[in-house]
């Protein structure tokens, strides 16, 4: 039985398939090889319950290749008892779940934002994500720091402001301890996304929304030679959700986005 593993930060799909065909499918949170224990990872994989697979590809966040890839491979061996693993990055398999064997540029927008050349079978140029705090614009993460951050600064509008406080109990104090002091802060900032959802038509959040993907295509996107005559891809749950704002934004920088999928698998 093969096992593909689809892993951002927030969430996580394992696909069980035999014969071509699936005969289970299982969703956990994410596994971030950067940001988590090899305890936290295994004991994600012992709930999944993996003995048993003889072939795994797992696609993942954080999975930047070296020693931080090989980690998560030896978690799956010791989870499975399987020798046939490989360890990638997620953008790998976006890339695979997307354009397949075209050439283009793939993306990544969910918790964590991501962009890569693509020749159709391997990943021929990137720009380095950056995470939350250096890069990762347009991802899930970035909006809800950007949000969260004109609540610290008493830059958002008062409706909105007195939702966070009323329903999302903020207060600078839980902002803290939340960000600096409890782990996967971009899990929780990416949380505010609904929020974000739920007033698409606001002003504020437009500009918001609109603003992080302009950021992405320009500072990722548009940094590859050759952009403006290529197919980009986009594959997660942010760019999903918000494909009306993500397509306004590529129309008007000329980025030709042919697809928007929430999963690659």
């Amino acid at each position: 039985m093969e096992l593909i593993v689809d892993s951002g930060s927030t969430k996580a799909k394992w696909v069980f398939a035999e014969g071509g065909n699936i005969v289970r499918q299982v969703v956990t949170a994410g596994i971030n090889a950067t940001q988590q224990s090899r305890e936290v990872m295994a004991r994600v994989m012992t709930e999944v319950g993996i003995k048993g697979v003889t072939r795994i590809r797992f696609y993942g966040a954080g999975c930047i290749g070296g020693e931080v890839n090989e980690v998560v491979r030896e978690e799956l061996v010791k989870a499975s008892g399987c020798r046939d693993v490989s360890v990638e990055s997620d953008i790998v398999g976006a890339a695979v779940g997307s354009l397949g064997e075209a050439r283009g540029i793939v993306c990544i927008l969910g918790t964590g934002a991501n962009a890569v050349l693509w020749d159709g079978v391997k990943v021929v140029g990137r720009v380095n994500a950056g995470g939350y705090i250096l890069g990762d614009e347009g991802s899930g993460a970035v909006m809800g720091r950007e949000l969260i951050s004109d609540y610290v600064k008493g830059v958002t509008p008062e409706w909105l402001t007195e939702i966070l406080e009323e329903e999302y109990g903020l207060s600078y104090q839980e902002v803290v301890e939340r960000v600096y002091r409890q782990p996967m802060a971009n899990r929780w900032l990416a949380g505010f996304a609904k929020l974000l959802g739920q007033h698409r038509d606001d002003e504020y959040v437009r500009e918001l929304l609109t603003g992080a993907f302009r950021r992405f295509m320009k500072r990722n996107v548009c940094r590859f030679e050759g952009w403006e005559e290529m197919d980009c891809a986009v594959v997660g749950s942010i760019g999903f959700y918000f494909e009306d704002e993500l397509r306004e934004v590529c129309d008007e920088l000329g980025v030709r986005l042919k697809m928007v999928k929430r999963e690659p698998f």
